[in-house]
């Protein structure tokens, strides 16, 4: 069914490519469900396929995969025109996709390695494609719609999860409620910051901003909403150092409304959810075992054990013994809960370093360029990008699910918005030199008329 898939939508991508070309409706479609369905890809089995999988190997991806968001991606390069985003943005992914190929040759698969790579290579595609498309200023916005347009997905599925089956946990559509969590952070910041800045209408970013709570809360993760609260206050700080407003007044009052009335729900959450599955952590605490693991792990490698291959080498080589993690199945196939801690022990000290100025370069281009630009729109959408890497590089000092698909999906879509945006705003920017010997030619002409 999977190759009947991926053989159909080959044949398609020219047809699909000429009628977004010719029809204007079909291509705001197109982009609102590039933004969809990264929420819906653990949903629908049949938008992921498995060229080559190996379902028992225990790592942040199982085979050599292509989404439909990679075929849609493929066809946006056919049609878009070139828009020109400066090299170095793009370099520091370029050196570490170079450094992860390299980490194949220390690792005991090198095809389980190579995984890693092509989907880390699908994300540069990604960035690239839609660094390119946000030349049109409608696009990004067409983008957030389709987000919003996921986060109603999951704001159904928990609410369902949570009043329906009772869980005390809820993953929404994904299969781990961190994960979701973590995805949560791509729509909360841009949406808070563009209602703050007053940039769009209330009606279009109340509601999936309500949404968005409300399922983040429904998650009960106490990293994701922890980080989530720390960074709506750094939002607002960051708004109210750009100029107070009526609008950011009235927003501010609203939240501490809002956290007057959703405290008590929060607690209540995390009171079931301990109450169905008690921490312990006094008497075994799993993250400090995981992160001992991976310290002896990159004294022994310090060029890495290979990408995608912590859980193998941990579990295999007895350094999950030697750190005290659990002997239970599930335990000894969990990744470290540190991105950060993962990236070293799988691809060294150069990995570490790449995958840390890979993370840095689009932050830092969204803050300069955002701030510069504060008063526009494309500034707004910068600094709400800027919000949402900022608190997902914090969040995964305690989480490594910015390595599945899902979260890196998001990820390059919000770096790909940040190229393109900052791009056009620094053409924009760009003073006109106008040649004097042409300029003196011109007015000779003008003046013998």
């Amino acid at each position: 069914m999977k190759i009947a898939f991926a053989a159909l939508a080959i044949l398609s991508t020219l047809p699909i490519a000429l009628l977004l070309q010719r029809y204007v409706w079909l291509s705001r479609l197109f982009w609102t469900c590039f933004g969809a369905l990264p929420f819906f890809l653990s949903a629908i089995p049949v938008l992921d396929i498995g060229i080559v999988s190996w379902e028992t190997w225990a790592g942040f991806v199982y085979g050599v995969e292509i989404t439909a968001i990679d075929f849609m991606a493929v066809i946006a390069f056919l049609i878009l025109p070139r828009h020109r985003v400066p090299v170095f943005f793009f370099l520091p992914f370029i050196l570490y996709i170079i450094v992860i190929a390299l980490s194949m040759y220390q690792a005991i698969e090198p095809l389980a390695a190579f995984f890693g790579v092509w989907q880390f290579a699908r994300m540069f595609l990604i960035t690239a494609v839609i660094a390119r498309a946000s030349a049109f200023e409608e696009i990004p916005y067409l983008i957030f719609r389709g987000m919003f347009i996921g986060i109603l997905g999951h704001f159904i599925a928990v609410l369902w999860q949570r009043f329906g089956l009772g869980l005390p946990q809820n993953t929404g559509l994904f299969v781990h409620q961190n994960t979701l969590g973590m995805a949560l952070h791509f729509v909360l910041f841009p949406c808070l910051v563009m209602l703050l800045s007053g940039e769009r209408s209330l009606k279009y970013l109340v509601p999936p901003l309500a949404m968005t709570l409300v399922t983040l809360i429904l998650t009960a993760s106490r990293a994701s909403i922890g980080f989530a609260a720390v960074g709506i206050g750094a939002t607002f700080l960051l708004m109210a150092l750009a100029g107070l407003t009526r609008r950011k007044l009235a927003v501010g009052f609203a939240a501490l409304l809002a956290v007057a009335i959703v405290g008590p729900i929060t607690f209540v959450t995390f009171q079931k959810r301990f109450e169905n599955a008690p921490l312990n952590e006094d008497v075994y605490d799993e993250r400090a075992a995981f992160n001992q693991a991976s310290f002896h792990m990159i004294h022994d490698f310090p060029f890495g054990v290979g990408l995608n291959h912590y859980v193998f080498v941990a579990k295999n080589q007895g350094y999950s013994d030697r750190a005290g993690v659990a002997p239970a199945e599930g335990n000894r196939n969990a990744i470290v809960h540190n991105a950060y801690m993962l990236a070293g022990t799988e691809t060294g000290y150069a990995g570490f370093a790449t995958f840390c100025l890979m993370l840095a370069v689009p932050l830092i281009v969204a803050f300069v360029s955002g701030w510069r630009n504060n008063r526009e729109a494309d500034g707004v959408v910068l600094l709400g990008c800027a919000m949402a890497m900022l608190v997902t590089y914090f969040h995964s000092f305690f989480e490594w699910v910015i390595f599945s698909k899902e979260i890196q999906y998001l990820l390059s879509l919000t770096m790909g918005l940040v190229f393109g945006i900052a791009s056009r705003a620094r053409i924009r920017e760009t003073p006109v030199i106008v040649n004097k010997f042409t300029a003196v030619e011109n007015t000779v002409l003008l003046n013998s008329q």
